[in-house]
C-alpha cells in the first residue's frame, strides 16, 4: 500500500481533479463529514471561507490511499484506513470528505481534511508527514494482510532495499495541469543520459526535447520543462549514482549553462 499527501491550498484545482470523470472510470463521493456542503466543490469553498479568518495558507490536507493493483479492500477496511491515517496525522474529528476513483479496475481513495480547528481558528501543525504515511501503510498492511511495500525510511532502507524514488505528490498534480507527466519525463531523461556519450551531447539532447538545463538557486543542476516548471536533475535521473551524477556535473562545468534567474530574464 502506498500513502502520500500534504497540506494544500489550491481547492479549485483539486475539486476539478477529484471529480474528473474523464480520467476515471468511476468517481464516487464516499463520505462528507462535518460540512454544511453537500458536494466536493462546495466543501472546498467552505474550507476556504473558514481559512479567511486565519493566517493559514495551506488550509486543507490531501492524502491518497492506494493499495496494490492486485488487492481490494472491503468497505470496512477503507473506513479503517482513513481513520488510522487521520489519527496518525493528528486530524481526529476534523471535517473531511472522501472520494473514490476507479481506473482500469484499480481503486484508490482521496481523503481531504480541514486543517483548521474551528473552535480556536488555528491550524494543526503537520510535521513528519512522510514518516506518518509510511508508518500507517505498514500498519494497515499488517492488519489487512496485504503485500508489504518496501519503506523509504527505517531498517529496510538501511539494508539497501529502498524503492525507486517516485515523483512527489505536488509534482504529479503540477503535471496534471501542464500535461507533462514527471514519471514519463524521468524515463525519457534517464534514457537520454544513458545513450549520451558525454555531458555536451546530453545537454544538446535535452534542448532538442524542449528542456533547458539551468543552475538552480542552490547550485544544483535543474531542468526547466516546456511549461516553465523546474525539476531537480537528480530527481529526473533513475538509477544514476551520486558519483555518476558528480561526473556529469563536472563534465558540464565548461559549458554555458544559465542560472534559473538568467533564464527567466531571457524569456521575459
Amino acid at each position: 500500500m502506498i500513502i502520500n499527501g500534504g497540506s494544500r491550498s489550491n481547492g479549485r484545482f483539486f475539486a476539478k481533479h477529484l471529480t474528473n470523470a474523464e480520467e476515471n472510470e468511476r468517481v464516487t463521493l464516499c463520505e462528507i463529514r462535518n460540512f454544511a456542503a453537500q458536494t466536493v466543490l462546495e466543501a472546498f469553498r467552505e474550507m476556504e471561507a473558514i481559512a479567511l479568518g486565519t493566517q493559514c495558507e495551506n488550509y486543507f490536507y490531501h492524502a491518497n490511499i492506494n493499495p496494490h493493483a492486485s488487492e481490494s479492500l472491503t468497505p470496512e477496511q477503507w473506513d479503517r484506513a482513513a481513520q488510522a491515517l487521520e489519527e496518525n496525522l493528528g486530524l481526529t474529528g476534523h471535517a473531511r470528505f472522501i472520494v473514490e476513483h476507479q481506473k482500469k479496475a484499480r481503486v484508490h481513495r482521496h481523503v481531504i481534511w480541514l486543517r483548521i480547528v474551528v473552535s480556536t481558528m488555528r491550524a494543526v501543525k503537520m510535521t513528519d508527514d512522510y514518516e506518518k504515511h509510511q508508518a500507517t501503510a505498514r500498519q494497515l498492511e499488517r492488519e489487512f494482510r496485504l503485500q508489504s511495500v518496501n519503506s523509504v525510511l527505517g531498517p529496510e532502507a538501511a539494508k539497501g532495499q529502498r524503492p525507486a524514488r517516485r515523483p512527489k505528490s505536488w509534482e504529479s498534480f503540477r503535471g496534471h495541469k501542464s500535461g507533462i507527466d514527471p514519471q514519463r519525463m524521468k524515463e525519457e531523461v534517464t534514457a537520454l543520459y544513458r545513450k549520451s556519450g558525454d555531458a555536451h551531447t546530453f545537454m544538446q539532447g535535452l534542448q532538442a526535447g524542449g528542456l533547458r538545463l539551468v543552475k538552480g538557486d542552490r547550485r544544483d543542476l535543474c531542468i526547466v520543462d516546456k511549461a516553465g516548471h523546474v525539476h531537480s536533475l537528480a530527481r529526473r535521473l533513475d538509477g544514476v549514482s551520486v558519483s555518476a551524477l558528480r561526473d556529469l556535473t563536472i563534465g558540464l562545468d565548461g559549458l554555458s549553462i544559465p542560472s534559473l534567474a538568467e533564464l527567466r530574464q531571457i524569456e521575459q
